[in-house]
């Protein structure tokens, strides 16, 4: 009997702290909100959809929804050479829930063209990973009279001021800026909201020439609505292989490209910050996304945080070179 009633004591006791110890895991403060990601995350891209960035965005959020079984969206919020992007995802709460696909404009180019900016691109983010190197090509409508690009400067200085150029971020603007100066011609600019909406004007004849992403321009040119007169960088594109550099084209040094990477709100915390920078450099070291991005014009440039972090640095300095000597003047 006194054994019996031991077995069954002892049982009790266990049963009383098996409850015990579920009722402290179940009104244990954030017992699983601290299980990263838990819900839906956002990415924020600052140009239109249809834009390069929004086409690589897209892609991104598929595929790192997946190695992070969570859900991405991309909402675009265009406007301001990418400022308007970059506020938003500023002022979000630093909790992994909100990612910005910075470029060139917000991250290097901006701070240059602005007297004020809403943001501020080092104290207002934490680097996570760079993603990619973005040659741009020049092009023009298939009936302008020239068909290279030393036709181009010839032209342009013959007729000075009547040519006019799109522009839907800051590289495209600075890409530009530098044709003029080194080949000291006179156009006049033409903001829009985003790239596809320059490329609607240029097919349309209501400006004369444009420089952006070949992800943007590649089917146009292959239909032959669109021109391509060169490549932005110093070697040939393999997606666009018989379009010569602006280098040998006829501007001997020109040399230009812009960038993506990836941020988060300043205050995410490490782990989230390191959790996102491994999903992503997953996918962007991807057989696949190689294959994507060789498609639409893109280099996979992926990186630390730290990595990211200095790219700013030297590119800030790098931009405000080149807006210097392309004349740009603060707005």
């Amino acid at each position: 009997m006194r054994g019996s009633i031991g077995a069954a004591q002892l049982l009790m006791r266990c049963a009383a702290a098996a409850i015990l110890l579920a009722g402290v895991i179940a009104f244990a403060p954030n017992a699983t909100a601290d299980v990263y990601p838990g819900r839906l995350i956002r990415l924020v891209v600052p140009f239109p959809a249809g834009s390069a960035t929004d086409v690589e965005a897209r892609f991104l959020a598929e595929k790192v929804g997946s190695v992070l079984n969570q859900k991405i969206i991309v909402e675009n919020k265009p406007g301001a050479n990418g400022n308007l992007g970059a506020s938003e995802a500023a002022r979000a709460a630093p909790d992994g829930y909100t990612l910005y696909l910075a470029t060139n404009s917000t991250h290097s180019a901006n701070v240059h063209l602005y007297n004020k900016l809403p943001f501020d691109p080092v104290a207002d983010f934490v680097p996570v990973a760079r993603l990619t190197r973005n040659p741009l090509v020049m092009v023009v409508a298939r009936d302008f009279p020239a068909k290279t690009l030393a036709d181009f400067i010839s032209y342009a200085k013959a007729h000075p001021g009547k040519l006019s150029y799109g522009t839907g971020n800051t590289g495209s603007m600075a890409a530009a800026q530098l044709v003029k100066s080194m080949a000291n011609v006179d156009a006049v600019r033409v903001s829009y909201p985003g790239t596809p909406q320059a490329i609607t004007d240029l097919i349309g004849g209501r400006i004369e020439f444009v420089i952006t992403d070949i992800a943007v321009t590649r089917e146009f040119i292959q239909q032959g609505s669109l021109r391509a007169l060169g490549v932005t960088t110093p070697v040939r594109i393999t997606l666009l292989p018989d379009v010569p550099t602006m280098a040998e084209a006829g501007l001997p040094g020109y040399d230009f490209a812009a960038w993506s990477g990836l941020f988060v709100p300043k205050g995410t915390p490490d782990d989230i910050v390191q959790t996102l920078n491994k999903a992503f450099t997953s996918v962007v070291t991807s057989p696949e996304a190689q294959t994507f991005f060789t498609n639409i014009g893109l280099e996979p440039n992926i990186s630390t945080s730290a990595q990211l972090a200095e790219h700013v640095k030297t590119q800030t300095e790098l931009w405000g070179r080149i807006i210097k000597e392309s004349g740009l003047e603060k707005i």
